[in-house]
């Protein structure tokens, strides 16, 4: 599986790059974006006139044409060296943390990447930010307190521990290596064995990632699964194609996964994705997953894929409601990612602008940590596969606020 995929990857990106080198070399970047844009992008037919000169910067252009709505800020620009340095090596720059505001305004840490200088001083999920440099960060200055994605800016973050007992750390900004699986465990209750995966992107290294967990789970012979995606902003089609694979090719297979759908201009494109029996592939009747808002992209793509086939329960909220995908197109030191194809089913269900709704409505409970059986949305999940376990300390349902970000750091999802 992993050397099928990485041969497709590589053939993906490889053809972008020759088609990009023969096309658009020598032309002005802003006009090569356009141009592009007016062949590939999925509503090129309203695509507003602009004047090339007025933008400085590709990324100044992108947000004069992309259609907005239904395009959500989802077609970016990006330069070569943060896509690939993401994508390939799954890395960026940045502190090495995720976060939300919950319902009375208090900001937390939502997950910490191991490589993270946060996590060498023993900062987790739960954990609340205080101060950054002395000022209280809220939802209109958060950003500007952050700083910019450059390498050595440097920080300071006072904190509190779930105990209650504050702290002062000084991080600078540098290379993260992620870790896409946050964790993964196996929960034994009488009879069932039930897994439980975070996962918060689909990157090429989470190929690698999902084979060790699924080793894991075969072996111990898991009967259910919980798949936590409540970050999770999407990546490549091929590594979601995996994942659908280990959940559901024993009982899909040869069977549609995905129908990709591209505009007039480039029908010759469109094409279906098939479920694929992998040696790591469970058997299962149902699957569960934890969604939220943030869950996007490849992430929505696993679970209508799987719904025609499978019993698919989400728990949680509404997920983010991105039933589109992007292709990659060099244009000398910038990468253009337009919208360029829908995604349908094997039940030719797509088009879930609105989101995909949640079956059990519960909590995304930021002060208790993943695989917590008492965390409120895992606690739902559980109840659901009828494991009875202590209930979580929370009153009804309360929304977690993720800052909202552009273009590629919106898919990293992390600062």
């Amino acid at each position: 599986m992993k050397r099928i995929l990485r041969y497709l990857l590589f053939l993906s990106v490889l053809a972008v790059m020759v088609s990009c080198e023969k096309d658009d070399n020598d032309v002005n970047v802003n006009k090569a974006i356009y141009q592009k844009m007016q062949d590939w992008y999925f509503w090129y037919d309203q695509l507003p006139s602009v004047e090339l000169n007025d933008y400085s910067n590709p990324s100044g252009l992108m947000d004069a044409l992309r259609v907005n709505p239904p395009d959500r800020e989802w077609s970016y620009v990006t330069t070569r060296e943060e896509f690939e340095a993401y994508y390939n090596g799954g890395a960026y720059v940045g502190f090495g943390f995720g976060s939300g505001w919950d319902a009375q305004g208090n900001l937390y840490i939502l997950f910490v990447y191991k490589n993270s200088p946060l996590y060498q001083v023993g900062i987790r999920r739960g954990w609340q930010i205080l101060t950054i440099d002395g000022q209280t960060p809220t939802t209109s200055n958060y950003s500007s307190l952050i700083g910019a994605n450059d390498a050595g800016i440097t920080k300071t973050f006072k904190v509190k521990s779930p105990e209650g007992v504050e702290y002062t750390y000084t991080f600078s900004k540098g290379e993260i290596d992620m870790n896409t699986v946050l964790l993964d465990t196996v929960y034994t209750y009488g009879t069932s064995r039930i897994g439980y995966l975070v996962l918060e992107s689909f990157i090429n290294n989470t190929a690698d990632e999902l084979d060790n967990v699924f080793t894991k789970f075969k072996n111990q012979r898991v009967t259910d699964l919980i798949v936590d995606l409540r970050y999770n902003g999407g990546g490549t089609v091929l590594v979601a194609w995996q994942l659908a694979n280990y959940l559901g090719g024993n009982v899909a297979y040869g069977k549609i996964f995905g129908t990709f759908y591209y505009n007039d201009k480039h029908q010759n494109e469109n094409s279906s994705m098939l479920f694929s029996s992998e040696h790591l592939s469970l058997t299962l009747n149902r699957v569960v997953f934890i969604t939220t808002s943030s869950t996007a992209s490849a992430s929505e793509l696993v679970i209508n894929g799987l719904k025609p086939f499978i019993g698919v329960t989400l728990v949680g909220s509404t997920t983010h409601g991105k039933p589109v995908g992007m292709n990659a197109f060099y244009i000398d030191d910038w990468v253009l990612l337009p919208v360029t194809f829908t995604i349908r089913n094997a039940n030719n269900e797509g088009d879930y602008f609105d989101g995909i709704p949640v079956d059990i409505q519960a909590s995304d409970d930021i002060t208790t940590m993943f695989g917590d059986p008492t965390e409120a949305s895992l606690n739902a999940a559980l109840a659901y596969l009828g494991v009875s376990v202590k209930s979580p300390n929370v009153k009804g349902y309360s929304p977690v606020l993720v800052p909202e970000r552009k273009g590629l750091y919106a898919e990293i999802g992390a600062w």
